[in-house]
């Protein structure tokens, strides 16, 4: 993945953030050069959509719209929105929209702590994306019906609830620390293959399940569930 660098820099900062807010983060991601900036209507076909974002919410959504479009906001009481910590953008070869929260450099820890930005991505309606990748820190997610083959969440405190009133991901994948996924399905179409590993797993589930050796079986365990790493929790439940 691109953002590794991206996300062991910021999780090494904040294990330091007890040294005060001049502590340095070094944000750092492949080929800034070609990354656009700021808001962003996209008329090319999108396969997948990949996500770094810090110290705020983002929403996933579909919209009756031909285009992709990407907005963020500042959130209000917080920094005013310089052109250094706007979002950044690319659309690689193979179609994947590429979001990194800021600039690639050095920024304050106080800085980006003390900034709440907002982003919505609108996908058109019925788009099925090959995968959804969500990567964070402090970071609030909605995933509001938009259908993806493969949903992959990490990061430390990345908080994720997902609808899908039809059908779920082929793969979905969690790791990380205190990361939260919560699932809101449709019984008659919920298969799920959950397996649970790492240091104090929690998993809650709504829906009638049964064990297979280590793994917990929704319906027809279509879709295979892996989450791994530090306090992660899985939810399921009966979208209403």
């Amino acid at each position: 993945m691109k953002r590794i660098a991206f996300i062991i820099a910021v999780m090494a900062t904040m294990l330091l953030a007890a040294c005060g807010e001049n502590t340095k983060i070094d944000i750092k991601y492949e080929h800034p050069e070609r990354y656009s900036v700021g808001d962003a209507t996209l008329n090319q076909p999108i396969s997948g959509i990949s996500v770094d974002w810090l110290f705020g919410d983002m929403e996933i959504v579909y919209t009756d719209d031909s285009a992709v479009r990407i907005h963020e906001e500042m959130q209000e009481g917080f920094l005013p929105l310089t052109d250094s910590l706007r979002m950044r953008y690319y659309v690689d070869e193979e179609g994947e929209l590429e979001i990194q929260y800021c600039g690639h450099g050095k920024y304050r820890y106080g800085d980006l702590k003390n900034i709440r930005k907002h982003l919505v991505i609108e996908v058109p309606r019925g788009k099925v994306l090959d995968e959804i990748s969500i990567d964070g820190v402090e970071t609030g997610v909605t995933v509001g019906q938009v259908l993806s083959r493969e949903l992959t969440v990490d990061g430390v405190k990345v908080s994720v609830n997902a609808d899908y009133p039809d059908a779920l991901p082929n793969e979905i994948d969690i790791d990380g620390v205190q990361c939260l996924l919560a699932l809101h399905v449709v019984p008659e179409t919920a298969g799920l293959s959950i397996e649970m590993s790492g240091i104090k797993p929690f998993l809650s589930c709504d829906l009638p399940s049964r064990k297979e050796g280590e793994k917990t079986i929704v319906g027809d365990g279509r879709c295979k569930v892996e989450a791994d790493g530090v306090g992660i929790k899985l939810s399921i439940r009966e979208l209403k």
